[in-house]
């Protein structure tokens, strides 16, 4: 099926694209189901989007019609992840998944929302995750009573968001480190003289 406007068109429209309640994300989805579409559904940080996301976000696109793309605020992440994530603020992550072609729908996973409270609200065709996901054998078979089927894609890129920016960090103590071997002497003896 093909669509030519509203939330299944080629075009960013950001605004139509977000969904900002879990009531509003059933109602669209029940009424997509009801016209015959095939609901995908997949949750992440997305924080730095690179080349793996985006492969990752076409392979799930392929497993039905609609994909509905979950996003982790920035309070669920600093949670996960530590004070100095997400790189990119929820608002710039948001609307850059608008303009990835395979995404129709976009949802903000707060920090305070119940477990799985996206996918009860979509109870999605295909739930899609990563090969490294982090659900028990008995959180699966839950999951399959409220999902049609499950599918698991292996990572897309061979280096993770996290990697990267671990990345960046040493390539900067590398560079800096000789300069700072050559200053920092000098500036410890100026501040133990003022002392």
């Amino acid at each position: 099926m093909a669509a030519s406007s509203g939330i299944l068109s080629a075009d960013v429209n950001y605004e139509e694209r977000l969904i900002r309640s879990l009531e509003d994300m059933t109602r669209t989805v029940t009424h997509l189901k009801g016209l015959g579409y095939r609901v995908v559904l997949t949750s992440g940080s997305f924080d730095l989007i690179h080349l793996g996301h985006v492969k990752y976000l076409a392979r799930a696109k392929q497993l039905g019609d609609v994909l509905a793309v979950g996003v982790d605020s920035d309070a669920k992440i600093r949670r996960r992840k530590g004070e100095d994530r997400p790189m990119v603020p929820q608002s710039e992550r948001l609307e850059m998944l608008a303009y990835q072609r395979p995404v129709d729908l976009i949802f903000l996973k707060e920090d305070d929302e119940a477990r799985w409270a996206l996918i009860k609200a979509v109870q999605p065709n295909v739930l899609v995750l990563t090969a490294d996901h982090s659900y028990s054998d008995e959180d699966l078979k839950a999951l399959e009573k409220i999902c049609e089927s499950i599918e698991v894609i292996e990572r897309q890129a061979s280096v993770t968001t996290s990697e990267r920016i671990r990345q960046m960090y040493m390539n900067l103590g590398e560079r800096l480190g000789p300069k700072l071997a050559e200053v920092l002497p000098g500036l410890i003896d100026s501040i133990l003289k003022r002392g």
